[in-house]
This record gives C-alpha cells, structure tokens and sequence, in this order.
C-alpha cells in the first residue's frame, strides 16, 4: 500500500473483505469453494493488527455478510466509473478482467523482483485472446479449481477461448454443442449444460451491491501516526515507521528530510581544551561515557578514543590512534588517562552509557573505576522489553528518538576492504563517535520515565545498575584453566571417539559418516530394519528408545555425547585462554534471558555439563591458579522449588521445606500413596521429574517423554499431584488468569515479562504462552535472589578486604577462588548473604564444598 501510495498517488483508497459467512453462491452451489483450506490460525491471530493499521493509515474498510468482497469491488469500481473517475481495481485476481473498461483497470502487483501490471480492455484482450465482456464466459467454460467452480468437463483454457471466439458466448457455445468436432469437448458441452449455466453465474460479478459509503469517505488523508508508529513499534517494523512518517500530517516533515537539531561535536586534542571542557560540566549532571576501540574483547581491546557528552547533540571525541597521512599517529594514553580519571571518578557526575559495563572494564585494565554508574540504556530497554531481539543502540535511536546514527560500515566499510577504527579519518569518526555517547544520553531520561511508568525504576536501582559491577570485577578476574588438562582430556576423549566409529561401522557393517542423519536413518531403518519411532527420525529420544532394540543407537549417542563435548569445549577452550593472565574472561550478560537470568558468553559457562560423567570431567582442569588456594562452591539448594512454595503457600510443600523433609521422596510418597519410609529410588526419581516439570508448565505429553510411560498414567500422575499439592494449582491459576487479563507476569521484586499469546485461539501458542507464564516468576525470582546476593558479597569482599575473588555464576551457583585460610570466613560469609538475599516464608538453604578443582568443590 505504501508503494501504491508512492509510485500511484491516488485520490481515494478502500480496501474491502470477505466475511466469514456464506454468500449467495453457496445458496445456489453448496460446494462453492469448498476446496478451499481454512484460513491458518497464525494468520487469523494477526487480523486485529490489520484492522488497526488500516485504521491507522485511514484507509476505509468494507466488508458485507452475504457478498464477496469482489461483488463491493465491483459495486464500487462501475459506480464510480460511471460517474466519470479512472478506478483502479489493485489485485491479481483474473477475475476482476471482467469489469475492465475505459474507465476500470486491474493494477496487478507484481511479485518481489517483478513489475507489476496494469490491465485496461487491449492487455485483457491481448492475455486471453477475448475482451473483457466475454471473461465470465471463459471462466464459466473453464471453471476454477481454487473455487471449486465446475466449468465445463473437458473443456480447458484453450478450447474455451476457441468456443466463445466461434460462438460469440457460453451460451452460444452450448446451443452449437452437437456441431462440434473435438468429442471430448462436444460431450462436455452437452452433459454439462446445467454446470455450465451455474459456473458462469457463480464467476459473475455482482455490481450493484446495496453499499453504505460514499466518495467522500474514501478519499486518501494523511496517516494517523499517533495510532500507527506505536503498533509499528510494538511488531518492530523498524523500517516501516520511518516510511509512514512520510504520509503524516501535511506538516509534518519526514525523518530522512527534516533538519536534524544541528550537532555540537569536537574533536579535541589538547589536554587543556579537554580540562576546560569537563570543568564546564555542572556538578549533578550526566556524564555519557563512551569508547572507540580495536576489538569487542574487553580485556584485549586497545583504545582508539574516547567520546563524552553531558548536553543533547553536544559532546567532544578526544582521540588516542587516529591515521595522520600514511602514518598513525599514538597520543601519550598515561597522560590523558590522569587528564580523565578525576572526571571518570568524579562522585558529582553521574555516568550513563550503552553497555556501559564494556567502556569501564577497558578503563578498570587502565586503573581507573568509572563511578559512579547510574544507568545503562541497553540494561533499561531490555527491562522494558525483555523479549526483543536486539537492543542495538542505532535500533533504540531511531524507535525512541526518531534518529538515524550513522552505520558503523559508512566508517570502516565491510569485506575485504575493511579497515580498522584507528585508520578512519578523524573528522569522519568524530562525529560517529561522538554520536554514540549523545545517543545514550538523549535515551536516558526518556527511560527513566518509562521505568518509572512500568514501576520498574526500584528494580533497576537495587538489583541491575548494582550488579554491573560485580559482573565487571568478574569478567576482570576470570577464571583459571589448566590449560595442560583440557588437552589431557582431550585427547583421552579422541581416542575413544576413534574406537566409537569403529564399533559403530562393525555394527552397521559398512562405512558411513555418523554424523549424517541421513546415512544413518538409512542404516537404521533401511539396512537394520528398527522401529520407526517418529518417521525417519534419528533424534536423540528416538535413539534413546532404539537402543533397547539394538546396540546401534546405543553407540551412536556415546559418539555424539563425546563429540560434543570435545567440540564444544575441550577443543576450543584453551583458545579462549588471555596470552597475559593466563585465564579465561567469560562476559556477563544481563540483556539476553528474558528471565532476568545472567547468561554468559566467548566461552559460555552457563551449559558446562554437569549430567553425565565426562561432562562434570571438564570441572577439574578449572582449579586455583595460585598455590595454597582453594576453589569454593556455594549452591542454592532446590532453590525454584522453595520459591514455588513461597508463591503458592501450598501447606504440603511448606511443611516439607519447614521441617527439612527431601522434598522429592515426599512428593513420591504422596502420589505413590506409600509411607515415606517406603519410597524407592525410582519412586523419587519420577517425583522430582514430575516437581520440576509442573515448575515448567510441562503437561502429561512431556511428563510422558521424560519418564517413558504412557500419557494416560502421566496425566494419572499429574491429577494427583494437583489434588494433593493444591496451593500449586491454585498459584497457576492465579498466574496464567494475571497472563490473559494483564498479558503479563511479573517476579517477586517486580519484573515483568510480557505473555501476549495466554488467551490465543491456537493451542500450540497458548500452551507456550501458559508454560513461559508459570515459569517466570519462579526462575525469575531465582535470578533475582543470586543476584541481590551476589551484589552483597562483593560488597563484603572489598569491606573486609578479602584477598578471595568470585569468579563464576552458573545458575543457582556462585563460584570463588581463595586462600585456605579465608575459607571458613568466605564460608559464613556467602552462607549468610545467600540465605538471606531474598527472605522467604521457608528456610533457603546453601550447600557449600571446598576442593582444588571445581569438580572436587561442586
């Protein structure tokens, strides 16, 4: 429509539906379209959004219980012709060719990449061989598959053009049946008479529709923008928000034409305009604080410049490498740094930035601690919306600010012609540097609103802003890896995926790659004749079931388990090992899990196996990197089971965390229907998979997959855990009745996450929407006790000058790296701050371990 608009520029728009009521063709041919399939769920759950946007672009809409919406087409386009306007019908429906004349044309849009075509009565002519007044003929002869309309048996596209060019119409053609020659089609002809008669009705057009809209109420008007750009927005259709402002209010002016505020950006070099630049900054405000550098690792990156802004479209870049000729020229970095350490340090500016985490790590490897950090404009739109895909600062800009930044590939282009930031010219990175630092600071107080608006500010001032930098002083410690162990283990680990592959080709007895699935689904269903469990797949459940049945699949898995571990992390671990440190520097992440949960990245810790044996391997090589210390592990205890306890009140569950029951044997004992003493390992192991799993939204299919059994006996299982533990059914209740009505859920503390699909007519998406609903106030909640802790005992280890350093965050764990003889400190320490971050109605419990490697002390 937006290129319509633009290439055509129409006086009057309309855009009219079908209904989903029978019209009066099913009256006269109950079979009309009964071919057809029924409009997918996926696409009936976007309508409203179409309504909306229509309603936005002030485009009328028209739709009428009974009719097509080709008969309102038609009713529109002959009255209208008549009263002497050029109508253009927009569609690439042959039917339409019926109605064209001098004064009605079919616009036919062309596909992506193709032309679209215009049809007046010589382009309808030229196509079909017949003008316009004789397509229904065509179309009654020929008849249409896509609308179950009959035709004529026998008589296809050609032969019809044949009949009516011979004939003059249908029912001439008809009349001369015994004359023609062609058996097949004289035959159709005369057994289809009755068809014919009806086919050519049900293809005709009705133009004289009952309608209520006039010529006026179709004409075009400037778009509703107020109404437009936030659903644009909302379904982050970034480039369309931009196209839309061009059809605004007569005086509104579109982005890419409007004067832009004009920019203050210097460059500055010497360090007196620099001392005088910061001394001109009133104490109180924001400092944006941004760096230009030649890598994305922080702890290897060198600085190319720094860019400052405390005032919109203001602000300096002071250069450190920048292209002088064919040399580059390197300022005196020391100098500058004891030039900006007082301002960086300086209590008086508060400083903000876009993953401003990264900017004062760099600075930490030069000694100096960027504080006090107030604000993250990444950190804050993740909070505000934690489902997005990309919180890139030129997204934020121009969705917030209605500004383009300039693309970074405009400075250093792409390919092979690539150049590094400290070749780009100084003027041309100046003002994109420069740019980033005023971004963020215009995209601060306008989320600080926002924060405030979603009851969110509290939240991110006592657990995100906080955490910052305790995941900096992490990411600037890291964790040591015996480097000389992983390549032990490694090739331990090669030499028996050798042996596999040739176990695996003895069973198969031939060669193939393992690793294909479709060499291998033929093996095994084809060559060895096994079960096909779910079709041809190879999947590691179907496997998992095979192997009962063969040796086959048994093997096939140790291979792929072990391949997967050397891959993902024997083998490229010890490249991620810094020359200098001799350590491994994770990043932290807060804007990725939309739980709220920290997720780790360059390597992630996070999915380190801890199930199986050769997973829990790769802990020993992470040990102490000095001597005479010690790794310790604290871990939350069944954390998100206590906290759904908490939220649910369920007396069962509270009793059992009260007096320290194992929580598991008590949920066996209660769905089993045994005394506690009774409870077998198995007993127990399918009640903790039937615990977590109701954590997780999971139903009887999953609970039915998980412990191999028969859904029926899973659904038995599930009735009774809901009817013994019925605090629990009714906190889902309560959560997913939040999730229909609010389209939200939040955490303990206040976080939320946005739940759109909890009352969607399409089952697969509502059931998705139900589990992620009942999941996240737990896991979230999670997230936000380690992280309340883990700000309390960095607090602590730098109040009480610890010489311990934390070093890990994997799930409910924290990981630290200590002198033997702070350990029964650290120990209270951590117990304590861990326990009591977030005060449940129950106890929380910590299990600590002490050992020289992670795997000895977890």
């Amino acid at each position: 429509v937006l290129r319509l608009i633009r290439q055509e520029t129409p006086d009057y728009l309309v855009a009219l539906f079908d209904t989903s009521q029978k019209t009066f063709r099913h009256d006269r041919f109950p079979e009309y379209k009964a071919t057809r399939q029924k409009m997918p769920e996926e696409l009936q759950d976007q309508l409203p959004y179409l309504w909306k946007i229509l309603r936005g672009m002030r485009i009328p809409t028209l739709s009428k219980e009974g009719f097509e919406a080709d008969d309102l087409i038609g009713t529109i386009a002959v009255r209208e012709a008549r009263e002497g306007l050029q109508v253009y019908i927009v569609s690439g429906d042959k039917d339409f060719m019926q109605l064209v004349s001098d004064r009605i044309f079919l616009y036919a849009p062309g596909g992506r990449n193709m032309e679209m075509k215009i049809y007046g009565p010589n382009e309808v002519e030229q196509k079909w061989g017949l003008p316009p007044d004789k397509i229904v003929d065509l179309l009654g002869l020929m008849g249409d598959s896509s609308d179950n309309v009959p035709g004529v048996r026998g008589v296809g596209e050609k032969s019809a053009v044949k009949l009516i060019q011979a004939y003059g119409s249908l029912e001439g053609a008809l009349e001369a049946a015994e004359q023609i020659s062609n058996k097949r089609v004289r035959n159709g002809l005369l057994e289809c008479r009755e068809e014919a008669l009806l086919s050519k009705a049900l293809v005709t057009i009705d133009t004289s529709v009952d309608i209520d809209i006039d010529l006026e109420e179709m004409r075009l008007h400037p778009f509703d923008l107020d109404e437009l750009i936030p659903i644009f927005e909302e379904l982050e259709f970034r480039g369309l928000v931009t196209q839309v402002m061009e059809y605004g209010d007569p005086d509104f002016v579109p982005a890419d034409r409007r004067e832009s505020p004009e920019k203050n950006y210097q460059c500055l070099l010497n360090p007196e305009e620099i001392s005088r630049w910061f001394t001109s900054i009133p104490a109180g405000s924001w400092l944006s604080v941004d760096l230009e550098t030649t890598s994305t690792d922080p702890m290897q990156a060198e600085i190319v410049g720094f860019s400052f802004s405390w005032q919109p479209h203001a602000g300096i870049y002071i250069p450190v490498r920048y292209p002088d000729g064919e040399e580059t020229v390197v300022a005196d970095l020391n100098a500058l740094l004891k030039v900006l350490q007082p301002v960086l340090e300086s209590e008086s500016l508060p400083k903000t930035g876009q993953n401003i985490k990264y900017d004062a790590l760099i600075l930490k490897r030069h000694g100096i601690t960027v504080r006090p950090i107030r604000f993250d404009t990444m950190i804050a739109a993740h909070l505000l919306n934690p489902d997005r895909r990309s919180y890139k600062l030129d997204l934020l800009s121009q969705e917030n600010l209605n500004y383009t930044m300039v693309p970074i590939t405009d400075l250093i282009g792409t390919g092979r012609n690539q150049i590094t930031m400290d070749r780009v010219p100084l003027d041309t990175i100046t003002f994109y540097a420069v740019e980033d630092a005023d971004v963020a600071l215009q995209l601060t107080p306008l989320f600080q609103r926002r924060l405030q608006e979603e009851q969110l500010e509290d939240f991110f001032h006592r657990v995100e802003i906080p955490l910052l930098a305790v995941l900096q002083e992490m990411e600037f410690q890291g964790v040591f890896v015996d480097r000389k162990q992983l390549e032990v283990m490694s090739d331990r680990f090669h030499q028996r995926i050798e042996e596999l592959k040739a176990e695996i080709r003895a069973l198969a007895e031939e060669d193939f790659n393992p690793n294909s699935t479709q060499q291998l689904a033929a093996i095994l269903f084809d060559r060895l004749g096994l079960p096909k469990i779910k079709s041809r797949s190879t999947a590691e459940d179907v496997l998992q079931r095979l192997k009962e049945v063969h040796p086959l699949p048994g093997k096939i898995l140790e291979y792929r388990k072990l391949s997967k571990l050397v891959n993902t992390y024997l083998d490229p671990l010890p490249s991620y090992i810094h020359p200098e440190t001799g350590r491994i520097h994770s990043s932290f992440s807060q804007t990725v899990a939309a739980t709220g949960r920290l997720s780790s990245s360059n390597p992630n810790f996070q999915n380190i196996p801890v199930r199986t044996e050769e997973g829990r391997d790769i802990r020993k090589a992470f040990c102490p990197q000095e001597k005479g210390w010690k790794i310790f592990s604290a871990d939350y205890s069944q954390i998100e089971l206590r906290i759904m306890a908490h939220l649910s009140q369920d007396p069962g569950l509270l009793a059992a965390f009260q007096q320290g029951e194992d929580v598991h044997s008590r949920t066996a004992s209660l769905v089993f229907g045994v005394p506690l003493e009774s409870v077998t390992a198995d007993m127990r192991r399918v009640a903790k998979v039937v615990n977590f799993g109701i954590m997780y939204g999971a139903g009887p299919f999953r609970i039915s997959q998980e412990l191999s059994i028969p859904m029926k006996e899973a659904q038995s299982i599930i009735d009774v855990y809901f009817r013994e533990y019925q605090g629990i059914q009714s906190y889902i209740d309560r959560v997913l009745e939040q999730a229909r009505e609010e389209h939200y859920v939040s955490t303990m503390l206040g976080r939320r996450r946005p739940v759109w699909d909890a009352d969607s007519d399409n089952r697969l998406r509502r059931e998705a929407a139900e589990r992620m609903a009942i999941n996240m106030p737990i896991q979230g909640t999670a997230a936000e006790m380690i992280k309340l802790a883990m700000i309390q005992i960095h607090h602590d280890l730098l109040e009480k000058q610890f010489r311990a350093r934390m070093i890990l965050q994997i799930h409910d764990e924290l990981l630290f790296e200590v002198p033997e003889e702070e350990i029964p400190a650290l120990r209270e320490l951590v117990k304590d701050r861990m326990e009591n971050a977030l005060p449940l109605s129950i106890p929380v419990v910590v299990d600590c371990g002490v050992g020289n490697s992670w795997y000895e002390a977890h």
